[in-house]
């Protein structure tokens, strides 16, 4: 899928255990955990555990990049201004900020850095958030997010030494305005036509810096094996816990049915309780309750609550 990706199959299991990288695809990692601990892990279990922060995921960047620190207020990633124009907008702004009026970019501070590193780390905290959500949904077959939680898309952001950058690309104007115009309706066109042409005629040779919105068309997120060796010890964790201390007795499991049944959001999903997961574990992360939940509870929960089981039971 273009924008959000994970990294293609590649050849061997016994060549990704050989070789000197540090980092696997997301589907050789899944096959590398249900082989060592005979679990059905499928990508999307990955992707919600990223979106949860039980799991830090990383970048991979066949081609170079350009980065540029994030300045940061309180430990939040700080916000500025993009100068009302159109050239200004057009150059910092993705399509869907500069048709909807917005106004707001990274604040970047330091000089621009090419590092020699192909696979970088990322905390999610720009679109790439979003990305990994598309991810999700489409490894699980339902609608895409209609914004994602992010509803603004500032950029793509990476880190480094524990620091937080922003990825640019580094081009001349003109080249610059035939790629932002293209993705432009044509009413946008004769604003650019009336304000900017005059300003850019004497500086479309000129080079600049300018953020990204979206991962490079060769890039794509991957696993470092020390975040593998967390998801193997997770699943072995869950293996010895007690089945006991999650069992739900029969009157609540009546109640959780009817709660499931008469919600508008869930209850076409109460057939597929798998599906139904990621919605209980985003309200759950909203909550601030970092409990580990189980698609088999669930399950089991709306069997025994449904009005069939109480039938069957007679």
């Amino acid at each position: 899928m273009k924008g959000g990706k994970s990294c293609p199959k590649k050849n061997s299991i016994i060549h990704v255990k050989n070789r000197v990288s540090d980092w696997v695809t997301i589907r050789e990692a899944v096959k590398l955990i249900n082989k060592t601990t005979g679990e059905k892990l499928k990508d999307s279990d990955i992707y919600r555990h990223a979106l949860h922060g039980r799991i830090y995921i990383s970048i991979y960047f066949p081609s170079p990049v350009i980065l540029r620190k994030i300045k940061t207020i309180n430990q939040k990633l700080k916000l500025a201004p993009v100068e009302n124009s159109f050239i200004s907008r057009l150059f910092f702004l993705d399509k869907k900020g500069f048709i909807t009026g917005g106004n707001l970019t990274f604040s970047t501070e330091g000089r621009y850095i090419y590092p020699i590193q192909r696979v970088i780390d990322t905390t999610l905290s720009g679109f790439e958030f979003v990305l990994i959500q598309r991810l999700l949904a489409s490894s699980l077959k339902i609608p895409l997010p209609l914004t994602g939680a992010n509803v603004s898309n500032y950029g793509i952001t990476v880190t480094l030494g524990g620091d937080t950058f922003q990825i640019f690309e580094k081009m001349t104007w003109q080249e610059k305005i035939n790629q932002g115009i293209m993705q432009l309706p044509e009413n946008c066109l004769s604003e650019f036509f009336a304000q900017s042409s005059s300003q850019v005629m004497y500086r479309k040779e000129r080079r600049g810096y300018f953020p990204i919105h979206n991962l490079p068309e060769d890039a794509c997120f991957v696993i470092r094996h020390a975040e593998l060796e967390k998801l193997i010890n997770m699943s072995f964790t869950n293996k010895t816990t007690s089945p006991s201390a999650t069992r739900i007795s029969t009157p609540l499991s009546r109640l959780f049915w009817l709660a499931c049944k008469h919600n508008k959001e869930i209850s076409p999903l109460m057939r597929q309780p798998y599906k139904l997961l990621s919605i209980f574990e985003q309200w759950a992360s909203d909550d601030g309750i970092t409990d580990r939940l189980s698609g088999d509870t669930l399950k089991t929960a709306l069997e025994r609550g449904s009005p069939s089981s109480s039938s069957s039971s007679k």
